[in-house]
């Protein structure tokens, strides 16, 4: 089961699309397409879900700061030059 922010290591996907668990976000990544099928509307709803969770948790914080920073690493020497 999906619990948004609760675990880092923890991915979920639905056909070609990842949800990358986080414990400050969660990362979203590939590719997903919904038809006017059954399972389509499968799809929908368990994309639906992910989103209800994240939204719940998000909603839920109280101290949820305007925007969290961002570390970039910086560039690694490549070590086959």
């Amino acid at each position: 089961m999906f619990k948004a922010f609760e675990n880092g290591t923890e991915s979920h996907s639905i056909h070609d699309l990842t949800l990358e668990n986080g414990e400050d976000r969660i990362n979203i990544y590939g590719n997903l397409q919904i038809a006017k099928d059954q399972d389509g509307l499968q799809a929908a709803k368990i994309l639906q879900t992910y989103f209800n969770d994240i939204v719940k948790v998000l909603e839920q914080e109280a101290n949820l700061p305007e925007k969290i920073s961002t570390e970039t690493e910086g560039e690694v020497e490549n070590p086959f030059l």
